[in-house]
């Protein structure tokens, strides 16, 4: 039985109420959608996971990122002296 039945045998084993509060803190950890407090833009969760993914290859040192003339060059679509 894999990891996944296990845990969902047990889950089907819950209280209404348990099932509830589950639910409430498997949101919370999958970020389903979230908003940026900048901006009020929801995220999808594509996008999350995209984020997520780039920072962690970051942490890992697998992404060096970006020349800050890169940068103006894709913001502002043309190449600045």
């Amino acid at each position: 039985m894999t990891v996944y039945n296990n845990v969902l045998s047990q889950v089907k084993n819950l209280t209404f109420s348990d099932k509830l509060r589950l639910l409430e803190e498997l949101k919370t950890l999958v970020n389903i959608s979230r908003e940026a407090e900048e901006d009020s833009e929801t995220l999808t969760t594509e996008e999350l996971a995209a984020s997520e993914a780039a920072w962690q290859d970051y942490l890992a040192g697998r992404d060096r990122g970006i020349s800050s003339q890169e940068l103006k060059q894709r913001l502002f679509g043309e190449k600045r002296g």
